[in-house]
Formats: structure tokens, sequence, C-alpha cells
């Protein structure tokens, strides 16, 4: 079951101040991959060029709690291009950026959306920046899926990058049941 919770949370208050959190890092189909785990969930998934950068930089975001390394974190790491969709995740963020991860988390594979059909769906209209500043502001890669969210027919920015973002869109097509394709 997923979580989704804001930074005010009192769950996330503890973490960051005292928690206990793991991580682990594997290679994946898409570069080499660090994932950040609290009791079977994960908060952060991200492709990385500098591992050491990478885990300081989850260490900074969330001071106080302790973040070790983990065999088995390192091996969950493959779980997470199975079935993204059912692996259990604990997302931190505003109430919009919530809105926006979690219905892309609910949407189909490989299909792409523009910022202003994401903000329409929200219930949103006048909001496709913002969406674009919520799409940018997500530290988790593959789980919620932002490399689906394009600029009215081309590839833009990607956390990651746009190499990356066309990976991973020809790989979810590739994996998409032939009776679902929209032609």
């Amino acid at each position: 079951m997923d979580l989704w919770l804001s930074p005010h949370d009192a769950r996330i208050r503890a973490l960051r101040s005292g928690g206990m959190l793991s991580y682990g890092v594997a290679p994946t189909p898409f570069g080499e991959c660090v994932v950040l785990l609290w009791e079977g969930r994960y908060l952060a998934v991200r492709f990385t060029e500098d591992r050491t950068a990478e885990i300081a930089a989850l260490r900074a975001e969330w001071p106080g709690a302790t973040v070790s390394p983990d065999r088995e974190a390192d091996a969950r790491v493959p779980r997470i291009f199975d079935e993204p969709g059912s692996v259990p995740l604990m997302a931190v963020g505003t109430p919009f950026q919530l809105t926006v991860w979690e219905y892309l988390r609910r949407s189909r594979n490989a299909v792409t959306m523009t910022y202003g059909e994401v903000a329409r769906a929200i219930g949103r209209p006048s909001a496709a920046r913002a969406v674009g500043q919520a799409v940018g502001a997500n530290g988790m890669a593959i789980l919620i899926p932002c490399h689906r969210v394009i600029s009215r027919g081309k590839l833009t920015g990607y956390r990651w990058g746009l190499e990356r973002k066309k990976a991973l869109l020809a790989w979810e097509l590739s994996r998409r049941d032939p009776l679902e394709m929209p032609f």
C-alpha cells in the first residue's frame, strides 16, 4: 500500500529526527540506481552517475536519520522493473505534488501525456507549469512515472536525462500488451 504524506506528517518528522532508513544500489537496464527504503516502502528511486554523491544527497534530505547500506535493499532494486505499479512507496510532497504524482502513478503503462493534460485531469486546468514543477521534483524514478509527461508532441526535460526518458518509454512500450495498443 502506498503512502502519500506531507513533509509535516508526524511519521516524516520522526524519520527526519532519528529514523532508521536503508539504501541499496544496483545496476539496471537504464544505469545505476540508488533506492532509499523505510519499512519496505521506497522513499527514493534515483538513477545516478555518482553513487557516493547521491547517497550523500539522500542523507542531507533526511537529516537526523540513520541511513545505512543494506544488501537486501540492493537485491530489491530489480523488483522495481518487474512490476513498478505494485512496489509500495512512501511519497513525501506538497498536497499539489502528491496529487500530480498519484495521478501519474495510476497512469497507463507506455502512455504519454502533456503537462496541460495532467493539469486538466487533476482538476487544475491552468496549472500546467505547476505540474511541470511537480514532475521535476519527483525523486521516484519509475515508481512515479514522470518520464511519461511530454510537451505537446515532443520530449522535454527529465531529471535523469532525455536519453534515459526515451529508453524508459521504449521499454514500457515493448512490455505493453499488444491488445491494449492505442491504434
